[in-house]
């Protein structure tokens, strides 16, 4: 039995195209997982007469990690990696040319959507919403908001604004409040 070197390395490098999102994915799971660490902070309770309010600092400004920057931060170490790893097989002269091409065009598809989930986070936080997370994973986009919105008005309206920005049908958008 002769094995082709070459073939090898094809589907090595599917392999890692498929296996590098998923591992990624299964990290921000892993890292979003709520904490059940007892905190010193939540054993020792000051006595009443030391406890000052501070109204002048912003909610988010608290102690405990921000959902929507830790996930913000863990996105763009995967994407970081995954473009990487794409940039590498597209300047890898020894790649195959089908391979190379395959590389560009994910390369271009995944700063295609970077750009337009950060465009629709932004016109959605422009519209008064404290902190939204644009998600898109073809063919469906998910928005996840931080404040509850208080009719289904609301809910239409971010569905709407996320289909103009990304393109995406209004039925394939889902709108969650983590």
């Amino acid at each position: 039995m002769i094995i082709n070197l070459r073939k090898v390395k094809i589907l090595a490098v599917i392999a890692a195209i498929i296996l590098i999102p998923l591992i990624g994915i299964n990290l921000i799971n892993w890292s979003l997982r709520p904490k059940t660490e007892i905190s010193a902070q939540s054993v020792l309770k000051p006595a009443p007469a030391t406890v000052t309010v501070n109204n002048s600092l912003p909610a988010s400004d608290s102690q405990e990690p921000d959902f929507f920057s830790e996930y913000r931060l863990q996105r763009e170490r995967v994407r970081g990696t995954e473009l990487g790893m794409l940039k590498e097989l597209v300047n890898n002269p020894a790649s195959e040319k089908r391979v190379r091409d395959a590389a560009s065009l994910k390369l271009m598809d995944l700063s295609a959507r970077a750009e337009k989930e950060m465009q629709a986070e932004a016109i959605i936080k422009s519209q008064g919403w404290r902190d939204c997370i644009v998600i898109t994973s073809p063919p469906h986009l998910t928005v996840m908001i931080e404040n509850k919105p208080e009719t289904t008005a609301n809910l239409a309206g971010i569905r709407k604004t996320a289909s103009i920005v990304t393109g995406y049908a209004e039925k394939n958008i889902t709108v969650l409040n983590p």
